[in-house]
C-alpha cells in the first residue's frame, strides 16, 4: 500500500511536470494502470452508456460496409447517432480515468468514422456527388459544429496561447473561435492568419509583441478617468495582428472569428462582431474596443473598412455608439455563437480573474467538491440578488450604468459543454494588469498546455463526427470540381 501511494505521488508529479502531451498521456496511462481505471476502461458494464444497443449498432454499421450497401448504411448511422450522441457526450465518462472514457465509445466513434467515409467515397445508387455533397452539407447542418471560446483575463488571457497551441498540435483546433477582451487579441492573432503564418506563431511564440499595458501619469488619471494607455494597447493589438477587417481575416485564414463587445448605453445590447454580421468592420478596434475596462480604458468607437482610404483606411462603424469590454455583458455568447454558426459543443478555456476563485472545483469529485460547489452557488445568487436589488433602488443615478455592469457580469454563464481553466494560483495575481516577460510568457503558455491536455480526450470525441464531415464535404467538393472541369 505505502509502495502504490508512492508511485502515485510520483507518477501525479510526472503528470505536472509534463513538456508534451505525448509524455503526458503516457503518463496518464501508467496512472490508470495503477488506480485501476484502465481496466474500467476496457471492461464491459456501464450505467452511463446502453452498451448492448451500441455494439448492436457497430455490427449493423459493419454489415452494411461489408455488403457495399450505401443506403442501408446511412439509415443506421443516422439511427445511430440519434439514439447515443447524448450518451457519448455525458462528462461523467470522462471523469473516472485520466487518459479518456470508455473504449467502447472510441470503437463506436472509429465505426462511425468509418462509416462516413464509406458513404462519402462509395457510390450511392441514383445519387450523384453533387447530390451527395448537398446531403453531407445538409446532414452537417443538422449536426453543429465545435467552437472555441476564449474569455477575458487580462495578463492570465497569454495562456490561450498555450490553449490553442495544444489544440492545433492535435489537430483539434475549431475554425470557429471567439474572444472577448484578452481573448479577443489571441483569437485576432489566430483567425488573421493563413495556416503557414500560424504554424510560426505557435512554434515561435518569442516574436509576440508582448508590451500591452502602460500606466498613464496620476495627473493625467485624474483628467482622462482611465488609468492606461489606449495607444500603447492599439500598438501592441496591430504589431501582432495587423489592420484588417473581419472579411479580409476570415477569406486569409478560412477560420471564423467573433469578438464580443458590450454597449456603453443600457438600452443597448451586446454585439457578437464577426464576417457575417460585420464584416467590414476592423478587427484591431473591435479587439481594442473589447479591451476597453471600464476605468481602466476609455470606451471605443469601432472603425470600417474605407475602401477610398485603402488598406491603412478606416472610417466610423455606428459612429453614435461607444462599446467598451466584451467580458462586461457577453464573455461567452454562447445562445449568438450558435445561432450564427450553428455550434453544437462549446470548447471555453476561461482565465477571467473574478471568475477563478469560484469554479476551481468545477473538474473535482467527491463530498469536498460538492461542498465547494454549493458554496459557490449560493455566493454567487446572493451578489446576484445584491445588484439586482441595488440597481434597482439606485435606478435614477449616475451610479445605476455601473451597477447594470456589475449586475450583468455576476449573471451571466462562464462555462461551456467542455471546460479549460486557468489553475487558481493566487499568487499570480500580481501579474494580472503588468505586461510580461519571456519567462512570463513561457510560463503562461505552458499552464495552458498543461490545462488542455486532460480534456484532450473529451475534446477529440466529441468533435470527431465534426471534422469528419468537414473531411467529407472537402473530398466531395473535390470531386464536384473535378467533375465540372471535365464536363467542360
Amino acid at each position: 500500500m505505502r509502495d502504490t501511494k508512492k508511485q502515485r505521488r510520483e507518477l501525479e508529479k510526472q503528470l505536472s511536470e509534463a513538456s508534451s502531451y505525448k509524455h503526458w498521456l503516457a503518463t496518464a496511462t501508467n496512472l490508470d494502470e495503477l488506480e485501476g481505471t484502465l481496466a474500467w476502461r476496457e471492461e464491459d458494464g456501464c450505467e452511463l452508456l446502453h452498451e448492448a444497443l451500441i455494439r448492436d449498432h457497430i455490427t449493423a454499421m459493419k454489415r452494411c460496409r461489408d455488403k457495399g450497401d450505401t443506403r442501408a448504411l446511412t439509415r443506421v448511422l443516422q439511427e445511430s447517432l440519434y439514439r447515443h450522441l447524448g450518451e457519448i457526450g455525458n462528462p461523467d465518462l470522462y471523469a473516472i480515468a485520466w487518459s479518456g472514457t470508455k473504449v467502447l465509445v472510441s470503437d463506436f466513434l472509429d465505426e462511425v468514422e468509418r462509416s462516413m467515409n464509406f458513404i462519402c467515397d462509395n457510390p450511392m445508387p441514383g445519387v450523384s456527388d453533387q447530390q451527395k455533397l448537398r446531403l453531407f452539407r445538409d446532414a452537417e447542418r443538422v449536426y453543429g459544429r465545435p467552437a472555441l471560446m476564449l474569455s477575458g483575463g487580462a495578463a492570465f488571457g497569454i495562456y490561450h496561447i498555450g490553449v490553442t497551441r495544444a489544440l492545433w498540435q492535435e489537430g483539434l483546433l475549431p475554425d470557429v473561435i471567439a474572444g472577448s477582451s484578452m481573448g479577443s487579441i489571441v483569437a485576432g492573432a489566430i483567425c488573421t492568419r493563413n495556416n503557414h503564418e500560424l504554424e510560426r506563431f505557435f512554434n515561435e511564440p518569442g516574436e509576440i509583441h508582448l508590451d500591452a499595458f502602460r500606466w498613464l501619469e496620476p495627473k493625467r488619471i485624474w483628467q482622462k478617468r482611465h488609468a492606461m494607455d489606449q495607444f500603447q494597447l492599439l500598438h501592441h493589438i496591430r504589431t501582432n495582428i495587423g489592420r484588417t477587417s473581419f472579411q479580409e481575416a476570415a477569406e486569409r485564414s478560412g477560420r471564423t472569428l467573433n469578438i464580443s463587445v458590450s454597449p456603453t448605453r443600457t438600452r443597448q445590447k451586446p454585439r457578437l462582431l464577426n464576417n457575417l454580421a460585420s464584416p467590414e468592420v476592423l478587427v484591431d478596434s473591435a479587439i481594442l474596443a473589447s479591451c476597453a475596462v471600464p476605468g481602466i480604458y476609455p470606451p471605443v468607437t469601432l472603425q470600417a473598412r474605407d475602401k477610398d482610404r485603402g488598406e491603412k483606411g478606416g472610417k466610423p462603424y455606428m459612429p453614435t455608439e461607444r462599446w467598451i469590454d466584451g467580458s462586461v455583458h457577453g464573455d461567452l455568447p454562447l445562445m449568438r455563437m450558435a445561432r450564427l454558426h450553428n455550434v453544437n459543443r462549446t470548447i471555453v478555456s476561461q482565465a477571467n480573474p473574478h471568475v477563478l476563485p469560484f469554479i476551481s472545483h468545477h473538474h473535482q469529485r467527491g463530498p469536498g467538491a460538492s461542498a465547494k460547489q454549493a458554496a459557490a452557488s449560493l455566493m454567487h445568487a446572493q451578489v446576484a440578488t445584491t445588484l439586482k436589488l441595488t440597481r434597482n433602488s439606485w435606478s435614477s443615478t449616475v451610479l445605476r450604468p455601473l451597477l447594470e455592469q456589475a449586475h450583468a457580469m455576476a449573471t451571466q454563464t462562464y462555462l461551456g459543454d467542455i471546460n479549460v481553466q486557468f489553475p487558481f494560483k493566487p499568487l499570480l495575481y500580481r501579474k494580472i494588469l503588468s505586461n510580461p516577460n519571456k519567462e512570463d510568457l513561457e510560463m503562461f503558455i505552458r499552464l495552458g498546455e498543461q490545462a488542455t491536455w486532460p480534456r484532450m480526450a473529451m475534446i477529440r470525441d466529441q468533435t470527431r463526427i465534426s471534422r469528419t464531415f468537414s473531411d467529407c464535404i472537402a473530398r466531395l467538393e473535390k470531386a464536384c470540381a473535378a467533375n465540372d472541369n471535365a464536363a467542360e
